[in-house]
């Protein structure tokens, strides 16, 4: 199981890839989807999620594209995981009381709260600005590491 979905981390990816180019006013789902490493369908998918939870908004015409709703040091990567996946949940038990029946007594739901609040806090301090501010150059990255879809022991063996 996966915590954050692909989806998010296809849409952070074209995040960044903004981010680290802040000298351009406008970027296309095609562009961002390469950058992405994805389709350009899913990418539009992924970018319509993140303009309707408010982190990019949307130009048509020769000129349109996509472009940041606020500074990139406003984001948090947890407002980017919730405005594509929804809210992020460790188990059902964290939603609220009622939900399951023995959550008022349940010696697990201390645990579930504290790993709840300790990912929402560490998701909420990381800013996409932060994140940018680490990033290899695309060209650099792409040479010195493999792909994702690499099975290759001797890339697990470097990593």
């Amino acid at each position: 199981m996966e915590l954050i979905r692909r989806d998010t981390g296809y849409g952070l990816r074209a995040l960044l890839h903004m981010a680290t180019h802040p000298e351009t006013e406008a970027f296309t789902a095609t562009e961002l989807a390469d950058a992405a490493d994805t389709t350009e369908d899913f990418m539009h998918k992924i970018m319509r999620a993140l303009r309707d939870g408010g982190i990019v908004t949307s130009r048509r015409g020769p000129s349109g594209g996509f472009a940041f709703a606020h500074k990139p040091e406003e984001i948090s990567l947890l407002e980017v995981v919730t405005a594509v996946q929804g809210p992020l949940q460790v188990n059902r038990c964290v939603m609220g009381l009622g939900i399951c029946e023995r959550s008022d007594c349940c010696p697990l739901r201390p645990t579930w709260m504290r790993v709840q609040h300790e990912l929402e806090a560490g998701l909420g301090a990381a800013t996409l600005a932060s994140i940018a501010a680490r990033a290899v150059p695309s060209e650099t990255c792409n040479e010195d590491h493999a792909s994702p879809q690499g099975d290759n022991d001797d890339n697990e063996a470097s990593a």
